[in-house]
């Protein structure tokens, strides 16, 4: 019984130090790869943060651009209402006038006059003969519907708006009232279309060809009549919005059926 305990013990131990050995020996390689795994995770952590640091440090050379708040930009705002609204108030005769548009501010045109606008029948037609009529318009001669003072105004703000456009100033002679029928969108519109001259009018009228178009629409807006200018050029994909105000008050971008 001893002799066979005492065998079983040497076995055991013997056993033990095979079994230790070879897991030294297997464990070896896993131990170097560990070892090697974790230096190469500390250089490239290394590098990490090298190159974050040398992007952020190049980063911080460059300062952001800073917005403009709501003061500048309603300043801005202002001074450019400011210099349209001297032209057309102030006869275009001001100083912020001829710097945005020194030929136009050549011009002299009335803000006011005895005679209304334009001169309307009882049915709110304009007050002439038809020249010409399509299914949506009906065309009238201005000279004898627009006032002569109005019709000057028009022109004097539509030839500045060219102007700020670089676009060719319009004749007063070559301009034409259309009035919306039933078929039109908007029933009972009455329009102003400017032209430079007679050869463009024929034709936009009769051709239906505008390569350049420039009209005034007349919106009611609290007991007021506004002037809706819109410009526009195929070749240069030019479309621009401006509304004037009963006094004077000039929006740019904007027509007047969208300002309260």
């Amino acid at each position: 019984m001893f002799m066979f305990y005492s065998h079983t013990t040497r076995n055991k131990h013997g056993l033990e130090l095979i079994i230790t050995r070879m897991g030294k020996l297997f464990l070896q390689p896993f131990t170097i790869r560990s070892v090697a795994c974790l230096c190469l995770a500390m250089c490239v952590a290394t590098a990490l943060t090298a190159c974050s640091d040398d992007k952020s440090s190049k980063e911080s050379k460059f300062l952001p651009v800073p917005e403009k708040n709501q003061a500048d930009k309603k300043q801005e705002d202002d001074m450019l209402s400011r210099r349209v609204e001297s032209v057309l108030n102030e006869g275009l005769s001001s100083k912020e006038g001829q710097q945005e548009a020194p030929r136009a501010s050549k011009a002299r045109p009335p803000n006011s006059g005895k005679e209304p606008m334009i001169m309307l029948d009882k049915t709110l037609k304009p007050l002439g003969e038809v020249v010409y009529h399509s299914d949506k318009l009906d065309y009238y001669e201005c000279k004898g519907v627009v006032t002569p003072w109005f019709a000057e105004l028009m022109v004097a703000e539509m030839n500045y708006f060219n102007e700020l456009a670089e676009l060719q100033f319009v004749d007063p002679k070559t301009c034409i009232v259309t009035f919306a029928t039933e078929k039109s969108l908007t029933p009972g519109r009455i329009s102003i279309q400017l032209f430079e001259n007679a050869k463009q009018f024929d034709r936009c009228i009769r051709n239906e060809e505008c390569p350049v178009f420039r009209t005034v629409n007349f919106v009611p807006n609290k007991k007021a009549l506004y002037r809706s200018y819109f410009l526009s050029e195929i070749s240069r994909k030019l479309v621009q919005h401006h509304c004037v105000t009963d006094t004077g008050k000039w929006h740019k971008d904007e027509t007047c059926y969208t300002i309260d």
